[in-house]
């Protein structure tokens, strides 16, 4: 994991950038929301009062995102070994209801007040003047607040950005309103906040189904997926995906791939083909946070489990005995063992067996082997001698 020269892990340093962010809005939306209150109610409009309390309600949610990213943000720890980015998740949701109540309250209140022709007193031109420089406001916080989501993929700081955005217009139905009402044409608040009601509704309705897909688990889309498969199929030495899952969690995707390479290949190398899979792909994707590899030798070949089950501790033995009778040392071998079909055995033994071999041959060394343990026929052994220095 990259560290700061600060001594701050990259985590750490979203989690402190995000809760900056967050700050910034939540200092403008309570200004902005006193400031809107007191101009509603000596300049005669109900609709920037209501559009105030809704920045003061604001602050609800700002604090909801630095709860979430706060908590967020930790390392994994034994409780949590996978980390606590769900809370994020979490709090995205909550969010996500939170705009779609207030798009309900926004087209029930304008439809009433449509269905029965209300008329309210006429706004003053301070109305329209602190309308606009809440507009300009909240439009700023939405560009500011959106980089940094972006720039970190996060979902949560994305949705706090558009619920700027969201009283952004709310500003401009009010502008729209007001300065409609001062013409003469009451109803064109209501029409506008209408369909601001709408964007909002459709906004949070997209957080949600996002959010709620991350949290059951759901697979990243199969377009996604294939430029997956493509990249990792690139690597020297892997032979087929046999199998990819995804999901995501706090913005991240979390892959667990089965990777097939040769039958023969050491455990040593088979891994270090799963770690540059690993390295490639992130370096690739940068959505891409975990990834669990296991390595999978041609399934075709793959003897059946029964077959398998005490080989090595009873060919160690064999050997062992093979060695003892010979007068060397009963633990100075290697095995390695393929399970394919059939089973390879290679036995490697050390350069102190040297006079063995000057006085018997391979061959017969695996027939006695195989008198030793008669199973040992139906595997295909090699017997090898360590090179001396």
């Amino acid at each position: 994991m990259k560290h700061s020269h600060s001594g701050l892990t990259t985590p750490q340093l979203d989690a402190a950038h995000a809760s900056q962010v967050t700050l910034v809005g939540a200092a403008f939306d309570a200004l902005l929301g006193v400031v809107k209150v007191i101009t509603g109610v000596f300049g005669h409009s109900a609709a920037l009062v209501a559009d105030g309390i809704h920045s003061l309600s604001d602050l609800a949610t700002d604090a909801v995102v630095l709860v979430s990213i706060r908590l967020g943000g930790r390392a994994a720890d034994t409780s949590h070994p996978f980390g606590h980015r769900r809370i994020e998740t979490l709090g995205t949701v909550l969010l996500g209801f939170i705009l779609l109540a207030v798009a309900f309250s926004l087209l029930w209140q304008n439809s009433v007040t449509l269905l029965h022709a209300q008329i309210s007193q006429t706004p003053t031109w301070p109305v329209l003047l602190v309308a606009a420089l809440s507009w300009l406001v909240k439009e700023g916080l939405y560009w500011y607040t959106i980089k940094a989501a972006r720039a970190m993929n996060s979902d949560l700081l994305s949705a706090n950005a558009w619920h700027s955005r969201s009283d952004a217009f709310s500003s401009i139905v009010v502008l729209m309103g007001a300065g409609g009402a001062m013409l003469g044409f009451w109803w064109l608040d209501a029409v506008a906040a209408l369909l601001v009601a709408v964007l909002i509704g459709a906004i949070s309705l997209q957080l949600l189904k996002r959010s709620l897909a991350e949290l059951i688990d759901t697979a990243v889309p199969e377009p996604q997926q294939q430029s997956y498969r493509q990249h990792i199929l690139q690597t020297q030495g892997i032979l087929a995906v046999n199998a990819l899952r995804s999901r995501t969690s706090g913005g991240k995707v979390l892959l667990e791939l089965k990777l097939e390479v040769a039958p023969r290949l050491s455990a040593s190398e088979a891994h270090w083909l799963g770690t540059q899979v690993k390295q490639q792909l992130q370096q690739q994707f940068p959505e891409i946070g975990d990834i669990l590899v296991h390595i999978n030798s041609p399934a075709i070949e793959t003897p059946a489990a029964e077959q398998t089950q005490h080989i090595r501790p009873a060919l160690s033995d064999a050997i062992r005995q093979l060695l003892l009778f010979y007068q060397l040392d009963a633990d100075d071998f290697e095995l390695n063992l393929y399970y394919q079909e059939p089973i390879r055995a290679n036995i490697l033994l050390s350069s102190k067996a040297q006079s063995l071999f000057d006085s018997v041959s391979y061959s017969e060394l695996v027939q006695q082997l195989q008198q030793l343990w008669p199973p040992a026929r139906n595997l295909q052994i090699h017997f090898y001698l360590a090179k001396t220095d």
